[in-house]
């Protein structure tokens, strides 16, 4: 290669790169690379600043040219909720009986109950409405070739006494949980769980674990100390209350239905719904329940609307007392009263036919039909509990 060409070449290089470093300088005029202008821009007395006067048009414009562009946002395919088999192949139907399900084994339901002078939690497992499966499975034990009306049943009779009323198998859950042979799922399998497993499945159930927010009462003793304050949260923030009595709820009614009915009607509470099981200890004692006019009479408006109550007790004659009716007032004279208007929801299961005797027996003999008769202005529970009346008095059958 000849010495012209190289000079030619290396000149025509010069050339191209100085073409390029003075249009560099045109485009990005005091850009802050180099020393001077740093040094310029961090002087807070800067000539440019002060005497150098810039237009709106001018300030838009180095705002647009010195603004950092964002990043751009990841393109990743967000995960669809709606793609899990719990919604694609489950309709809502299913999906609500699955949290049904959930709620019922992590004790959204629970009993309360004393146990060692505390008071203490145990889940639910019956469903307080339904029909008595104790009257069901004795009439499936009884032996129908024998003509004997009272028959050994043990195991029945033990479930047909118990003091949690038709919520025996609690009761035997409870027992088993306190001796060890059972586990609270509660303890171990928080409904929290599933509230806080997926967003679309909080939205779905919330309604229905609000709706499951129930406290089971079955003694007197318990309902006591859940009326008086400090009242627990679980009564505070239930939705429902359910009330079962069986021993001695005649005389608890007597004397404390009253106040009851005004607490229940508290404002501060958030229940919606209230109900109330009742049971007595004998056929005699059942029959009255429904005859204690005063403990129906003094009801709330406010609870009305609320209270369920159910009796053991035919529809066509058990609420006889509820009408015109003959009462024996504390001076020996008798008063008509006019018939009783009832504004809660009065529910009449029926009679018992196999009643609980003693030590394990069981019999089929009708008792506790009604019989109109003028009402006492006594206190009848203690009547039947204390002085035996309704066994020798033919009055009370």
């Amino acid at each position: 290669m000849s010495r012209p060409n190289i000079v030619r070449r290396t000149s025509r290089r010069w050339l191209m790169g100085l073409r390029r470093t003075l249009s560099g300088d045109k485009t990005h005029k005091d850009d802050g690379s180099s020393i001077s202008g740093k040094s310029e821009r961090r002087s807070s007395f800067s000539t440019t600043s002060l005497f150098t006067a810039k237009t709106v048009e001018d300030e838009e414009h180095t705002i647009l040219e010195d603004a950092i562009p964002e990043d751009p946002e990841p393109e990743t395919d967000l995960y669809c909720q709606w793609q899990s088999q719990l919604f694609r192949r489950l309709p809502f139907e299913i999906r609500a009986q699955i949290y049904t399900e959930v709620w019922v084994a992590s004790g959204v339901e629970r009993h309360a109950l004393i146990h060692n002078r505390r008071l203490t939690y145990s889940p639910c497992i019956t469903d307080h409405e339904a029909p008595d499966d104790r009257q069901i499975g004795v009439a499936k034990d009884w032996d129908w070739s024998k003509d004997s009306d009272v028959q050994s049943h043990p195991i029945w009779f033990k479930r047909m006494t118990s003091k949690w009323c038709n919520h025996w198998k609690c009761e035997r859950l409870w027992e088993d949980i306190r001796d060890g042979r059972e586990v609270d799922f509660h303890r171990t399998h928080s409904y929290l769980s599933l509230l806080l497993s997926c967003k679309r499945i909080y939205d779905e159930s919330k309604d229905s674990f609000q709706q499951h927010k129930t406290l089971i009462i079955t003694d007197g003793l318990t309902l006591h100390r859940v009326l008086k304050w400090p009242r627990p949260r679980h009564f505070m923030e239930a939705t429902y209350i359910k009330l079962a009595l069986r021993e001695e709820s005649g005389n608890f009614l007597y004397l404390n239905g009253a106040s009851l009915w005004h607490i229940l009607a508290e404002s501060d509470l958030k229940v919606e719904g209230i109900h109330l099981w009742l049971d007595a200890e004998c056929p005699v004692t059942r029959r009255l329940l429904t005859e204690f006019r005063e403990l129906y009479n003094c009801v709330p408006d406010s609870l009305t609307q609320k209270l369920t109550i159910s009796f053991p007790c035919e529809a066509d004659d058990g609420f006889w007392a509820w009408g015109e009716v003959e009462a024996q007032q504390s001076n020996g004279t008798v008063e008509l009263l006019d018939p009783m208007e009832v504004n809660f929801i009065a529910v009449a299961r029926g009679r018992q036919r196999f009643n609980e005797t003693t030590g394990g027996y069981i019999s089929k003999e009708p008792r506790g039909k009604p019989k109109r008769r003028v009402l006492r202005a006594s206190n009848p529970f203690e009547d039947i509990l204390l002085y035996g009346r309704g066994f020798y008095d033919d009055s009370y059958y």
